[in-house]
């Protein structure tokens, strides 16, 4: 059975060995039908020259045999008779007078007749019984000859003769056929075998251990045929094509270690100027402020000054996004795994998003499943960049109608200690046509609708896209103009129990749902002594820079709360070092809760 599944698949496989199966047997099947062909004329040939033999034969008993019946000399009729059957092939004969009645008769003791008639044999009484039967056969044939002297009719001599002799000559002649068909096919394969090897699969071979070697990248290797058909010319053309396969990833390398670094030069130039640009920028903000509060500023004066503010604030928003895009680009940006509440995060979001959807009247809504972990491990910083990406983009194209989070959460059925969060944001805005959607992660590519809002610089979605891949995470949008945008993202997490927060006593861990108090979100975020230090320099700064703190952070306005944070006096720039840290993690919500106790103390 091994042997036979073996050379079913040599056969599928070679095609040489197709080639030389189907030829051989088409070559033996013609041998055969012309030796059949041969051989039935052969047969024909041979039944005829036997049949004449034994017509001879008959014409010489009956001339040998007149004087016989004159003188009813029925001795010589029955020598006549035995004799006449010496040849094998003669069955019986016999004389008969006129009256049909046997004077003289011989039977072949070996009868050359089927196994039927030897049967009979035995029980037949008489010798006309014995060739009635012996005449069944259909290969036996029987000669008469009239036996006369002059006119005079005296009877007649029968020789009965069979052709099984010759059937089983050409039988076996058949068999030699056969077999030479045979031999002179294998001879013919070996043959063939050989000429097709040396001629077209040895070629062949070597062409596909060249093409192997193409697929391994070693593009240096050449075949050499020094033939003129089109096994040469299928050779040349690897050769070419290898050729050309050289020149042009030569050429593709050559343009990839320019655009690399053109890219590095690029983001260096970016960044170099990002930072440059900020300083005098910041010093643009912090003048027009002051000019804006001199009371002798007039009305038209205050008017350009908020122009002046709105558009270097707009300015600075766009290089600090340059700066992150950057950062990330050059592969400066890692991952900083913690530990946190997972509700509250999703509720400092929720707050941060809450008064910019409300302003534009629409429903803000989080779904969040009931599988979804209170407590997990991943970057927060980065999961929370992302979330308010996404979530500032719904709302800003968005003119009516709703914006929802909804967070699932599952487990890997092929490994239970794998989980993933899975995000989806979905809004109702105007949505992006499939021609454009291809675009929507390219740096400083822009939608059409996205390049009327004269907004931003088509940074968030390659940024947050980014951060996810860096995560270990996938993202995909889907959109339909005019019916809005859904974006689903889904990052890997490790679920963690509350004790592994490490969290004081006094701390409530039951997070039943997203209105958890705000002391105890107050608590989480502001562990630590650095939050108590910014809290007591928070309390010395004026009430009327609190109070714009404050205004800024409940709009969720980076630009303004930049601009009142370059007003924070030298000697205190670790409270601007501190503040600027929470709106880099978007903790708006911490700072809320600082400039209220700051306030408070007023």
């Amino acid at each position: 059975m091994l042997n036979r599944h073996k050379l079913h698949q040599k056969y599928q496989n070679s095609i040489a060995f197709r080639y030389l199966s189907i030829a051989t047997i088409f070559l033996m099947v013609i041998q055969l039908i012309i030796s059949g062909i041969q051989n039935k004329r052969l047969y024909r040939q041979e039944a005829e020259r036997l049949a004449e033999k034994v017509e001879t034969e008959a014409i010489f008993l009956s001339t040998v045999a007149q004087n016989a019946f004159l003188r009813s000399d029925l001795i010589t009729l029955r020598d006549l008779s035995r004799h006449s059957i010496k040849d094998r092939d003669v069955v019986y004969s016999l004389f008969v007078n006129r009256n049909q009645e046997i004077l003289a008769h011989h039977i072949q003791e070996n009868i050359i007749v089927n196994q039927n008639v030897l049967n009979s044999k035995k029980s037949l009484e008489s010798a006309q019984d014995l060739i009635n039967t012996i005449k069944t056969d259909r290969t036996i044939i029987e000669v008469s000859q009239p036996v006369k002297m002059g006119n005079r009719n005296l009877g007649e001599v029968r020789l009965a003769y069979s052709v099984l002799n010759l059937k089983r000559e050409l039988n076996i002649l058949s068999l030699l056929d056969f077999a030479y068909a045979i031999l002179v096919s294998i001879l013919f394969a070996t043959l063939t075998l050989i000429i097709f090897n040396n001629q077209i699969l040895l070629p062949l071979k070597k062409i596909k251990q060249l093409a192997k070697e193409f697929a391994v990248g070693n593009l240096e290797q050449r075949i050499t045929l020094e033939r003129q058909d089109e096994i040469g010319e299928l050779g040349d053309a690897l050769n070419s094509m290898a050729s050309q396969f050289q020149y042009t990833i030569s050429n593709l390398e050559k343009v990839m270690d320019e655009a690399l670094i053109a890219e590095k030069a690029k983001s260096r130039f970016l960044g170099k100027m990002s930072h440059e640009l900020k300083t005098p920028l910041n010093g643009i903000i912090g003048f027009t402020q002051l000019m804006q509060q001199d009371s002798g500023t007039t009305t038209d004066q205050i008017e350009s000054l908020n122009i002046i503010e709105q558009n270097s604030l707009h300015l600075l928003g766009l290089i600090n996004d340059v700066l992150e895009i950057t950062k990330i680009e050059t592969g400066k940006t890692s991952l900083n795994i913690s530990k946190f509440e997972f509700y509250n995060f999703l509720k400092s979001l929720e707050q941060m998003f809450s008064f910019k959807a409300q302003e534009k009247n629409i429903n803000l809504v989080f779904n969040i499943d009931d599988t979804v972990p209170k407590y997990l491990e991943n970057d927060e910083d980065k999961l929370r960049q992302v979330i308010a990406n996404l979530l500032d983009n719904s709302i800003k194209f968005t003119k009516q109608g709703s914006v929802s989070l909804t967070v699932k959460h599952k487990t890997d059925e092929s490994n239970n200690s794998t989980h993933n969060l899975y995000f989806k944001i979905k809004d109702t805005g105007r949505g992006i046509s499939p021609e454009e959607i291809d675009n929507l992660f390219v740096a400083f590519a822009q939608t059409e609708s996205g390049s009327k809002t004269s907004e931003g610089m088509g940074l968030g979605l390659p940024m947050s896209r980014q951060l996810i891949q860096l995560m270990g995470g996938e993202i995909a949008i889907k959109s339909e103009v005019n019916q809005g945008t859904v974006i689903r993202f889904s990052i890997p997490i490790t679920e963690i129990d509350v004790t592994d927060l490490n969290l004081p006593p006094s701390y409530d861990s039951e997070f039943e749902s997203l209105e958890a108090d705000s002391m105890e979100s107050q608590f989480f975020y502001d562990s630590g002594s650095s939050y108590d230090l910014t809290r007591k320099k928070l309390t010395v700064m004026p009430q009327e820079w609190l109070l714009e703190l404050q205004d800024s952070t409940i709009k969720v306005d980076n630009d303004l709360i930049f601009a009142v944070l370059e007003r924070i006096p030298n000697q205190d720039q670790d409270l601007k070092k501190a503040l600027m840290d929470l709106i880099d993690n978007f903790r708006y919500d911490s700072i809320l809760e600082l400039t209220d106790d700051a306030l408070s103390k007023k």
